[in-house]
């Protein structure tokens, strides 16, 4: 069943790390406008069928007003028929948390918070840039644990002063905090950032590659000691509470992406929303087109199959991949997968592949290998 995603391109503050869309101006009402407008004209033409989840992401949706939010939830209901058990998600930064606003989501229908805490080293925290402290993190999760029964915690690896100690020190308190779901990922140094520039120019020193393996060693230890799963290589939870939205992506269901810099994907092609703001908005105000296409062709399709699947508790399903693109996968990949299985980086058998803890430090390069 297709998931819905909404951008809110606003941010309080850049971080350093980050090259996703946003803005730190605050016309939200405009722009908000503008979505439901998008939503209600339906350019890419998609169905307005059932849906499964919707998630609120950016930029940082937690900062702009509950009532703007609604109206794009009732805009949403207006046009999809909503699943009664669907998953409605925001994201939110620690220091945008309060009962009363936590209530309010709750009132007009987020039943899911995904809180970007990155860290709970407060040094850590400024080289990010990131605008809240550890202890503003602790009292937002108090909250949210108060307020909502299904939540997930942010958390970042690979960061400018994080080592071994300093996982180490997240893991125990994401232990006591323990929450339902935790997402941690590896920071990577992508163009047009801070980091970016800082690393370039020789003004910056990052984990080297052996300590950023260890760090993510001891994440898959500590926390299949704690009883989560690990369902999806960046991805733990407890059981039953695996983000459906996120998963809906790895299983390449379909997709609706609305706002500046949002994607789409329908099983056949892809769509990708213009990311400035003030464009995007004057399309919608003159009934032009804000996005642009592409048709997959088969083999793109099959390494999208390869690239999600591998990456999940699941696997690579051989006699779906044999059935869906008239393939032969094993005897076609056999000398790279007879290669993994030997360095004891996969198990494979006439049905299933799947990633071992010593092959999921580098998914890549495997996933690079399998694929057409």
């Amino acid at each position: 069943m297709p998931g819905i995603y909404i951008h809110i391109p606003f941010c309080k503050m850049a971080c350093h790390y980050c090259n996703f869309h946003f803005s730190t101006l605050s016309n939200y009402s405009e722009l908000v406008g503008s979505i439901i407008t998008e939503i209600d004209a339906n350019q890419k033409k998609f169905k307005y069928s059932d849906v499964s989840t919707i998630y609120f992401g950016g930029g940082t949706p937690s900062i702009i007003e509950e009532d703007l939010l609604h109206k794009v939830l009732i805009k949403i209901n207006d046009k999809f028929k909503i699943n009664n058990n669907c998953e409605v998600t925001i994201e939110a930064n620690p220091d945008d948390i309060s009962f009363d606003k936590l209530e309010r989501w709750k009132k007009i229908g987020f039943n899911r918070i995904s809180l970007g805490v990155q860290s709970f080293n407060d040094t850590i925290l400024k080289k990010l840039n990131r605008i809240h402290t550890s202890r503003q993190s602790h009292n937002a999760i108090k909250k949210i644990k108060k307020t909502f029964k299904n939540f997930s915690v942010d958390l970042m690896f690979g960061t400018p002063n994080s080592d071994v100690k300093s996982i180490r020190k997240d893991l125990d308190i994401i232990k006591e905090i323990n929450p339902p779901h935790i997402s941690i990922y590896n920071m990577t140094v992508e163009k047009r950032t801070v980091f970016y520039k800082l690393v370039k120019n020789n003004k910056m020193i990052l984990p080297g590659d052996d300590d950023v393996l260890n760090q993510y060693d001891i994440i898959l230890k500590k926390m299949k000691s704690m009883g989560y799963i690990n369902y999806e290589i960046s991805n733990f939870a407890r059981k039953e509470y695996e983000s459906k939205h996120n998963s809906n992506y790895w299983k390449s269901e379909k997709y609706y992406g609305y706002g500046p810099s949002a994607h789409s994907y329908d099983k056949k092609r892809r769509y990708w929303n213009i990311k400035d703001n003030k464009k995007y908005i004057e399309n919608i105000n003159n009934n032009l087109r804000v996005y642009e296409k592409e048709t997959l062709t088969e083999k793109e399709i099959i390494n999208e199959y390869i690239l999600t699947r591998i990456r999940t508790i699941s696997g690579i399903n051989v006699n779906e991949i044999n059935r869906r693109f008239k393939k032969d996968f094993l005897n076609e990949k056999e000398k790279n997968l007879i290669f993994f299985e030997k360095q004891k980086m996969i198990t494979y058998d006439k049905s299933r592949i799947k990633l071992t803890d010593k092959g999921k430090r580098i998914a890549d390069y495997i996933t690079e290998k399998i694929m057409y």
